[in-house]
């Protein structure tokens, strides 16, 4: 019998730092790199997508890959032979009993390109080996990258159980040849072994004195292929990473588990749970990149999740609040690519974008979006709704080159006028990207305020401009009730949303026509007949969009009875009504005494509401009045 194919491997030659002067182990480095409260699993998502999207090509739209995969006994077995344990304290390899790799890649990126030695680089040379296989922390400080090589690329041995990563990549070489790569790494805790202090970082490669190469040309694509399920087209360029035996534990994901029991879990647990906490992070820290721009169909950075050999769908169908959160986001594209477009919410609710200035200077551009919920379709479980959600807050912090998601922040301490929800998108001035990243902490998922000089008062302008400009634009002053009640401000607010909200209703004007209802003329009268509504409520959507909406109202009144009208107009562009027919409403009244098409009889102090049927993905303005009957002058 022929001898089984992964035989073949030959071991990479390995290789542990010992400590020289200037060194720092491994336990240190992760201590000066920080904390945050994010999840193992979130800070890998961010970090590695961030700095893919730091190393993409111009006029190249890259693409950005998660892949959790089972380690059959072959892939095992090959691992074993790849890269064998040298002795006890090295991080565990030999992975007999490890079901599943990470694979994480991209492509249209420039790839680890540069030196593989430490050798200095002189003037802007590529050194992203250096920087992700051979350093501890590389940060950018031009404010144009989102991610940080030392905080990334500890998050991914962090991840693995043996703190061992396996790299492959496809880059131009310094004679400008396409090349390819391979090299493994591992980061564990520094010991002494043999009376020698070795700082907890090893390599797997070939030996050249007191350096590991990375194997390349085309050895290094024979194991990348092997070992790797995304390879590499012809021309193509870019870094696959496998992480051995990631670490599928509750704490690393972020789950919430009620006992130790039920947080072992079997394996298909453990793959539902991954798919859910990656889709997840995936959504509410790389949204921008999901975003199409105004004009284009594609959007800015192709990701894919693939979760034990299924395509997880990263949208959801409906999208939900991904869409009102684009719709912020495009709106400042837009305005900054001087494009005229109005962009709306899928609802037709246009997004107004101000500046945020300080002494004179644009800081940055806040996108407030305003939502009716009862226009919504249901979502279930919408990770990135700040209704529903407790991870994501009412508006979203970005820089302005990465557009990728710093954090989300609930500045405002009131809450939303009724039937009415909102949120927003802030988003930084290039000019001003590089202050903000300078008050970031490694995991890139704050603003420090309390930082030192310039960037502190940044931030803290920032904050203040920001709460006034979404509080004049959502939250008028306080006007009198008419009838004398406690002041309201839903008077200023209808306004400001096209009196797309059902209103309180005066009475009856003198030159108001009347109408008749069972033989009743109605007419203008002196009695107070007020019509107090609740926000609408969406009932159901039809198979093709028509919505169904119900409104619930009592009508106070020192009369018997009074008469309720009702009338719904589509809002189209530019705040434009188009009345709808009142025959195509389906209007069902419940709670009154008589009806006649668009009007009502009630009493007063009833519950009651009126259901009707109406055009889809249209805002509606929904009227209410309520009037004197001609038997009740």
């Amino acid at each position: 019998m022929n001898e089984p194919l992964f035989s073949t491997i030959e071991p990479l030659d390995w290789f542990p730092k010992r400590f020289q002067p200037g060194d720092m182990d491994s336990t240190g480095g992760d201590r000066l790199l920080g904390r945050t409260e994010l999840s193992a699993l979130e800070i890998l998502i961010r970090e590695t997508a961030q700095n893919s999207w730091d190393a993409r090509i111009d006029d190249q739209r890259p693409s950005y890959g998660v892949n959790l995969r089972r380690a059959d006994w072959r892939l095992r077995a090959d691992l074993g032979r790849l890269l064998p344990d040298q002795n006890r304290r090295t991080p565990g390899t030999n992975l007999p009993d490890a079901p599943f790799v990470l694979e994480i890649s991209d492509r249209g990126t420039t790839g680890l390109d540069g030196p593989v030695t430490l050798r200095p680089v002189l003037g802007d040379g590529p050194r992203n080996f250096q920087d992700l296989i051979l350093k501890l922390g590389v940060p950018r400080d031009d404010g144009r990258g989102g991610g940080t090589y030392g905080f990334g690329k500890t998050a991914s041995y962090a991840f693995s159980r043996r703190g061992t990563v396996l790299y492959w990549t496809r880059c131009h070489n310094e004679q400008g040849r396409l090349e390819h790569r391979l090299i493994a790494s591992a980061f564990s805790d520094s010991y002494v072994e043999s009376g020698v202090q070795y700082t907890g970082r090893h390599w797997w490669g070939r030996l050249d004195e007191d350096s590991v190469l990375p194997l390349l040309g085309d050895e290094a694509e024979a194991l990348g292929r092997r070992f790797f399920q995304r390879h590499f087209r012809p021309g193509e360029t870019g870094t696959s990473m496998l992480i051995l035996d990631p670490d599928l534990g509750p704490e690393s994901l972020g789950s919430e588990v009620a006992d130790e029991e039920k947080a072992q879990g079997n394996e298909s647990d453990l793959v539902v749970e991954f798919a859910k906490r990656a889709r997840s992070a995936i959504r509410v820290h790389l949204w921008p990149k999901l975003v199409a721009r105004p004009d284009s169909n594609e959007t800015p950075m192709e990701i894919t999740l693939d979760v034990d050999g299924e395509r997880q769908d990263l949208l959801g169908e409906p999208v939900g609040t991904l869409a009102l959160w684009g719709a912020g986001l495009n709106a400042i594209r837009a305005l900054r690519a001087s494009d005229q477009r109005v962009v709306a919410t899928p609802q037709g609710l246009p997004v107004e974008v101000f500046p945020i200035t300080r002494l004179g200077k644009t800081l940055g551009h806040l996108a407030v979006v305003r939502r009716i919920i009862a226009l919504e379709s249901v979502v279930t479980h919408d990770d990135l709704d700040p209704i529903h959600s407790q991870g994501v807050q009412r508006i979203a912090l970005m820089r302005g080159q990465p557009e990728l998601i710093v954090e989300t922040v609930d500045w405002i301490a009131q809450s939303p006028v009724e039937g009415v929800e909102w949120l927003a998108v802030y988003k930084a001035s290039d000019d001003w990207d590089a202050t903000y990243a300078r008050t970031e902490p490694p995991a890139h998922d704050h603003w420090i305020a309390s930082s030192g000089g310039e960037e502190g008062l940044v931030v803290r302008a920032t904050r203040n401009r920001a709460i006034k400009t979404i509080r004049d634009a959502l939250y008028p002053e306080p006007t009198q009730d008419p009838a004398g009640s406690m002041p309201v401000r839903t008077g200023g607010l209808s306004r400001r949303f096209a009196s797309i909200l059902p209103a309180r209703q005066d009475p009856a004007t003198p030159d108001r026509p009347p109408r008749t209802i069972d033989g009743r003329r109605a007419r203008s009268s002196t009695r107070n007949h007020r019509l107090e509504a609740s926000a609408p409520r969406l009932i159901t959507t039809f198979d093709d969009g028509r919505q169904r909406q119900r409104v619930d109202f009592t009508v106070k009144a020192d009369a018997p009875r009074s008469l309720v009208t009702i009338s719904v107009s589509a809002i189209g562009d530019e705040g434009v009504h188009e009345p709808l027919p009142l025959d195509a409403l389906a209007l069902e009244w419940n709670g009154v005494e008589s009806t006649d098409h668009g009007h009502a009889i009630v009493a007063p102090n009833q519950p009651i509401f009126v259901a009707f049927t109406a055009i889809g993905r249209r805002a509606l303005r929904i009227d209410l009045n309520a009037e004197a009957t001609d038997g009740d002058r």
